[in-house]
């Protein structure tokens, strides 16, 4: 989290929207330059796989990571978008998207949000600030930090963003979109990333065996490939007409389930 504050500050990048999950990240992003948006990534991944060496001894975490920075056109597309990025969560079965304090989605419309507690940068010694946060670089004095985290309030301009979604009630709205197959499509670094529907069997039939004790489809009920198909959509981020075929459910059913 205070990666992502660090180098949005660094690069003067603009946090839209954005999301942490345990296996992948999304941004959304604004800057007047592709340029920006670019070093804001590559800072990013530059310092958690800097990260992960201090912490766990992995070196080259994300080298060969592909990573794919797209113009978005529109405001409808930059309001889907968004709320594409926040119910990542819910989608995953992990959290509501207001409760998952791994990005912006407890931000918007949000009364009942609250940073009591939370210290100022600037109420703090500077050798504090850098044990804390991890940075020697001289955060704004009016940021807050919250159990160690800068707040993410600090650096996503919130009520501009409420004003262009207009009402917690057309929040809602894009929200319950379901355009998540045309929104997937449009990243091409996802397709780079599935695996063949070989691969995905071999791995559907591993994971059949440890929860149902089968590797056979044809022994398995229709609620039973339904949670071989969230947890292969889960894990592997492939396309939900990949896994209608891997799990043999109709395309129309399935994505009404996931």
């Amino acid at each position: 989290m205070n990666r992502v504050a660090v180098c949005a500050f660094k690069t003067g990048v603009i946090i839209v929207a954005f999301i942490l999950m345990d296996n992948h990240f999304h941004f959304e992003l604004h800057s007047e330059t592709y340029g920006a948006c670019s070093k804001f990534v590559k800072e990013f991944t530059r310092l958690s796989g800097m990260y992960n060496t201090n912490k766990y001894g992995e070196k080259n975490t994300f080298e060969g990571l592909q990573v794919q920075i797209l113009p978005i056109n529109g405001e409808d597309y930059f309001l889907t978008l968004l709320c594409y990025i926040v119910k990542n969560p819910t989608k995953a079965r992990m959290a509501m998207f207001y409760n998952y304090p791994w990005g912006t989605g407890p931000l918007y419309f949000n009364e009942n949000r609250t940073t009591a507690g939370a210290r100022t940068i600037g109420s703090m010694g500077r050798v504090e600030v850098r044990k804390l946060l991890k940075t020697r670089m001289s955060l704004p004095p009016e940021w807050k930090v919250l159990d160690g985290v800068i707040l993410p309030e600090n650096y996503v301009p919130v009520k501009q963003i409420e004003k262009m979604l207009k009402t917690p009630r057309a929040y809602m709205y894009f929200l319950s979109l379901n355009k998540d197959d045309a929104i997937e499509s449009e990243l091409s670094s996802w397709h780079d990333m599935c695996l063949t529907d070989s691969e995905l069997r071999a791995i559907r039939e591993e994971m059949s065996m440890e929860l149902f004790n089968t590797g056979r489809l044809r022994d398995l009920s229709v609620t039973q490939r339904l949670v071989l198909a969230r947890k292969l959509r889960y894990k592997y981020h492939c396309s939900v007409k990949q896994i209608a075929r891997i799990v043999q459910i109709p395309y129309e059913q399935l994505g009404a389930s996931l």
